[in-house]
């Protein structure tokens, strides 16, 4: 709440709706969640998404002990984001919920989200989203009408989706995909990526800020190197 009413009160860097740039557009959805349901955002998220599918390590912080020992780490000379931001400890609670990240959470928790996404909005004979809704999140939105700026983290022949970059076309980008599928990726490693048309998501829990952009396109040319159809 005291980010987003300091950060309103700053000027736009672009007019909205001519220009994709990394910003904290995500962040301030989270606090309008927030607003909305009269509740924190983890709160909100563990009623409508965490428990329901049975995401049972996914938070913002790992406060029991007998858990922490599960927490993977970066090196200690790998720990450090962009102009040398250090990676929070998630031991530790804090005030702030993001909704653009920081959460914790397991391959396996976010594979429950990731084939919920495949499945079209279902997940174990319960819908969580629309079909239309999960096809409309995973539509490039951008496509002749809104320019990337300096920080067009998407990269070269995907756009944007409502928070998924999505792949426009087979070639263009420098790693391998299928023209539709769609992906997202947090700071300090983690990637997914789900890829309708192969029937497939991939889930790759990393911690290495410095080396999350070249493992990426490794492990995308690995996958796709085994799929044979």
């Amino acid at each position: 709440a005291e980010f987003v009413e300091r950060l309103a009160k700053l000027p736009l860097a672009f007019q909205p709706g001519t220009t994709w740039d990394y910003s904290y557009s995500t962040d301030v959805l989270g606090r309008v969640v927030e607003v909305v349901e009269g509740k924190p955002l983890l709160q909100v998220m563990k009623q409508r998404l965490f428990e329901p599918l049975g995401m049972k390590d996914s938070s913002f912080y790992v406060t029991d002990k007998a858990q922490q020992s599960r927490i993977a780490e970066p090196f200690t000379n790998d720990r450090t984001i962009g102009t040398g931001v250090e990676i929070n400890d998630p031991r530790e609670a804090r005030k702030w919920e993001s909704g653009g990240g920081g959460l914790m959470s397991t391959a396996m928790d976010y594979a429950r989200f990731a084939q919920m996404l495949l499945n079209g909005g279902t997940l174990d004979g319960k819908r969580y989203l629309s079909p239309k809704t999960v096809a409309y999140m995973a539509s490039d939105h951008t496509a002749g009408v809104i320019t990337p700026g300096p920080y067009y983290l998407p990269g070269p022949g995907y756009g944007f989706g409502l928070g998924f970059a999505v792949r426009r076309e087979s070639g263009v980008a420098p790693y391998a995909g299928t023209a539709g599928d769609y992906y997202w990726g947090g700071a300090g490693g983690t990637y997914f990526w789900v890829d309708p048309k192969e029937d497939m998501f991939v889930v790759f829990m990393m911690q290495s800020p410095k080396q999350r952009v070249y493992y990426r396109g490794v492990v995308r040319d690995m996958v796709y190197a085994a799929v044979e159809r």
